[in-house]
Protein backbone atom coordinates (compact mmCIF):
# COMPACT_ATOMS: atom_id res chain seq x y z
CA UNK A 1 0.00 0.00 0.00
CA UNK A 2 2.68 2.38 1.05
CA UNK A 3 4.38 1.63 -2.61
CA UNK A 4 1.60 2.38 -4.22
CA UNK A 5 0.95 5.55 -2.53
CA UNK A 6 4.49 6.84 -2.77
CA UNK A 7 4.01 5.95 -7.17
CA UNK A 8 1.07 8.48 -6.49
CA UNK A 9 2.68 11.23 -4.76
CA UNK A 10 5.53 11.24 -7.17
CA UNK A 11 3.44 10.89 -10.45
CA UNK A 12 1.84 13.68 -8.91
CA UNK A 13 4.85 15.63 -8.52
CA UNK A 14 6.06 14.53 -11.98
CA UNK A 15 3.29 15.97 -14.04
CA UNK A 16 2.97 19.41 -13.55
CA UNK A 17 6.52 19.92 -13.86
CA UNK A 18 6.64 17.84 -17.24
CA UNK A 19 3.71 20.27 -18.69
CA UNK A 20 5.21 23.25 -17.18
CA UNK A 21 8.78 22.27 -18.89
CA UNK A 22 6.65 21.84 -22.72
CA UNK A 23 5.12 25.01 -22.07
CA UNK A 24 8.57 26.56 -21.12
CA UNK A 25 10.31 25.13 -24.19
CA UNK A 26 6.96 26.34 -26.54
CA UNK A 27 7.54 29.99 -25.19
CA UNK A 28 11.33 29.58 -25.54
CA UNK A 29 11.43 27.98 -29.63
CA UNK A 30 8.40 30.78 -30.21
CA UNK A 31 10.36 33.71 -29.27
CA UNK A 32 13.54 32.06 -30.97
CA UNK A 33 10.98 31.88 -33.86
CA UNK A 34 9.72 35.48 -33.45
CA UNK A 35 13.26 36.98 -33.37
CA UNK A 36 14.07 35.42 -36.77
CA UNK A 37 11.10 36.54 -38.40
CA UNK A 38 12.08 40.35 -37.31
CA UNK A 39 15.35 39.99 -39.18
CA UNK A 40 14.42 42.11 -42.70
CA UNK A 41 16.41 41.45 -45.44
CA UNK A 42 16.65 44.07 -48.27
CA UNK A 43 16.83 42.59 -52.25
CA UNK A 44 19.06 44.94 -53.89
CA UNK A 45 17.97 45.21 -57.72
CA UNK A 46 19.07 49.12 -58.20
CA UNK A 47 22.36 51.26 -57.79
CA UNK A 48 23.53 54.64 -58.95
CA UNK A 49 25.29 57.06 -58.32
CA UNK A 50 23.32 60.39 -56.61
CA UNK A 51 23.55 63.81 -58.69
CA UNK A 52 21.86 65.68 -56.28
CA UNK A 53 18.51 65.05 -53.90
CA UNK A 54 15.59 67.47 -53.74
CA UNK A 55 14.44 66.97 -50.35
CA UNK A 56 11.39 68.68 -47.93
CA UNK A 57 12.72 70.01 -45.13
CA UNK A 58 13.36 67.31 -42.10
CA UNK A 59 13.39 64.67 -44.92
CA UNK A 60 15.10 62.23 -42.53
CA UNK A 61 14.15 58.16 -41.91
CA UNK A 62 12.79 57.72 -38.49
CA UNK A 63 11.55 54.22 -37.25
CA UNK A 64 13.03 52.59 -40.26
CA UNK A 65 10.81 55.01 -42.57
CA UNK A 66 11.19 58.47 -43.81
CA UNK A 67 9.51 61.32 -42.80
CA UNK A 68 8.40 63.58 -45.51
CA UNK A 69 9.46 63.37 -49.49
CA UNK A 70 12.38 63.61 -51.58
CA UNK A 71 13.47 63.28 -55.14
CA UNK A 72 16.48 61.74 -56.35
CA UNK A 73 18.31 62.66 -59.41
CA UNK A 74 20.80 60.36 -60.14
CA UNK A 75 23.51 59.91 -62.81
CA UNK A 76 22.06 57.78 -65.20
CA UNK A 77 19.19 59.94 -65.83
CA UNK A 78 16.95 58.59 -64.24
CA UNK A 79 14.85 60.22 -61.21
CA UNK A 80 13.23 58.18 -58.01
CA UNK A 81 10.28 59.73 -56.15
CA UNK A 82 11.01 58.63 -52.45
CA UNK A 83 7.33 59.53 -50.58
CA UNK A 84 7.00 59.97 -47.02
CA UNK A 85 7.19 56.47 -45.17
CA UNK A 86 9.02 54.50 -47.42
CA UNK A 87 11.49 52.00 -45.54
CA UNK A 88 15.03 52.98 -46.25
CA UNK A 89 18.39 54.02 -44.59
CA UNK A 90 19.58 57.57 -44.81
CA UNK A 91 24.20 57.52 -43.95
CA UNK A 92 25.18 60.35 -46.85
CA UNK A 93 23.52 63.51 -46.48
CA UNK A 94 25.62 65.93 -49.29
CA UNK A 95 22.57 66.01 -51.15
CA UNK A 96 23.97 69.25 -53.35
CA UNK A 97 26.99 67.79 -53.87
CA UNK A 98 27.63 65.53 -57.37
CA UNK A 99 28.33 62.09 -56.59
CA UNK A 100 28.81 62.12 -53.02
CA UNK A 101 26.13 59.49 -52.48
CA UNK A 102 25.30 56.39 -53.76
CA UNK A 103 21.27 55.45 -53.92
CA UNK A 104 21.28 51.44 -53.58
CA UNK A 105 17.34 50.28 -53.60
CA UNK A 106 14.69 47.38 -54.13
CA UNK A 107 12.77 48.91 -56.60
CA UNK A 108 9.54 47.79 -57.54
CA UNK A 109 8.93 49.30 -61.23
CA UNK A 110 9.40 53.02 -60.55
CA UNK A 111 8.41 52.46 -56.82
CA UNK A 112 10.84 51.99 -53.63
CA UNK A 113 10.35 49.25 -51.95
CA UNK A 114 13.29 50.00 -49.87
CA UNK A 115 16.22 52.05 -50.46
CA UNK A 116 19.72 53.13 -48.48
CA UNK A 117 21.60 56.37 -49.40
CA UNK A 118 25.28 56.00 -48.77
CA UNK A 119 28.37 57.95 -49.30
CA UNK A 120 30.16 57.09 -52.04
CA UNK A 121 33.52 55.61 -51.55
CA UNK A 122 37.48 54.00 -52.67
CA UNK A 123 39.30 54.78 -55.39
CA UNK A 124 36.84 54.83 -58.08
CA UNK A 125 33.64 55.98 -56.79
CA UNK A 126 31.63 56.76 -59.36
CA UNK A 127 32.34 52.76 -60.81
CA UNK A 128 32.64 50.83 -56.80
CA UNK A 129 31.06 50.70 -53.68
CA UNK A 130 32.56 49.07 -50.72
CA UNK A 131 30.29 46.87 -48.77
CA UNK A 132 29.66 44.91 -45.73
CA UNK A 133 31.25 41.29 -45.89
CA UNK A 134 29.61 38.59 -47.11
CA UNK A 135 28.03 36.10 -44.68
CA UNK A 136 25.95 33.48 -46.64
CA UNK A 137 25.03 32.80 -50.43
CA UNK A 138 21.60 32.11 -51.92
CA UNK A 139 19.88 30.75 -54.75
CA UNK A 140 23.24 28.17 -55.32
CA UNK A 141 25.47 30.99 -55.16
CA UNK A 142 23.81 33.81 -57.24
CA UNK A 143 23.13 36.62 -54.54
CA UNK A 144 25.42 37.12 -51.38
CA UNK A 145 24.15 37.49 -48.52
CA UNK A 146 26.04 40.64 -46.44
CA UNK A 147 26.32 41.40 -42.84
CA UNK A 148 24.41 44.30 -43.06
CA UNK A 149 21.40 42.03 -44.80
CA UNK A 150 21.47 43.70 -47.84
CA UNK A 151 21.03 40.45 -50.81
CA UNK A 152 22.85 41.47 -53.97
CA UNK A 153 23.77 39.62 -56.83
CA UNK A 154 26.58 38.06 -57.61
CA UNK A 155 28.58 37.79 -61.08
CA UNK A 156 29.34 34.91 -62.44
CA UNK A 157 32.55 34.34 -61.38
CA UNK A 158 32.91 36.36 -58.74
CA UNK A 159 36.47 37.26 -58.45
CA UNK A 160 38.48 36.26 -54.89
CA UNK A 161 41.60 38.18 -54.80
CA UNK A 162 44.06 36.97 -52.71
CA UNK A 163 47.35 35.66 -52.24
CA UNK A 164 45.87 32.18 -50.30
CA UNK A 165 43.62 30.19 -52.99
CA UNK A 166 40.56 28.83 -52.20
CA UNK A 167 38.54 26.13 -54.12
CA UNK A 168 34.89 28.40 -54.17
CA UNK A 169 33.54 31.81 -53.18
CA UNK A 170 32.11 30.01 -49.99
CA UNK A 171 35.49 28.63 -48.80
CA UNK A 172 36.81 32.28 -48.96
CA UNK A 173 33.32 33.40 -47.23
CA UNK A 174 33.92 30.33 -44.62
CA UNK A 175 37.45 30.87 -44.29
CA UNK A 176 37.62 35.05 -44.14
CA UNK A 177 34.23 36.00 -42.41
CA UNK A 178 34.88 39.90 -41.09
CA UNK A 179 38.58 40.35 -43.05
CA UNK A 180 36.93 40.80 -46.59
CA UNK A 181 36.54 43.91 -48.80
CA UNK A 182 33.59 43.17 -51.40
CA UNK A 183 33.07 45.75 -53.84
CA UNK A 184 29.80 46.52 -56.02
CA UNK A 185 30.51 46.94 -59.45
CA UNK A 186 27.76 49.75 -60.21
CA UNK A 187 27.42 49.79 -63.97
CA UNK A 188 26.94 45.63 -63.71
CA UNK A 189 24.79 46.12 -60.38
CA UNK A 190 26.61 42.76 -58.61
CA UNK A 191 29.50 41.98 -56.51
CA UNK A 192 32.30 40.88 -59.07
CA UNK A 193 35.31 40.67 -56.76
CA UNK A 194 36.32 40.19 -53.35
CA UNK A 195 39.44 40.93 -51.58
CA UNK A 196 41.13 38.87 -48.35
CA UNK A 197 42.81 41.01 -45.57
CA UNK A 198 45.90 39.04 -45.20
Amino acid sequence: MRNVWGYRFLLALAVPLLVATAIFAFFIQDGSQTNKRTTVQYFVNYTASVATVQADEGWRVDAGVTVATARIALDDGRALFIPSETPGEIECVEFTTPNACVLVAELLGDAAVWFALTPAAGKTPLVRLPLSPIVDMLEGGDYAVLKNNWIIPLATPTKRDCETATVSLREFIDKYGDAMDVSLNLVSDEIDIVRCQE
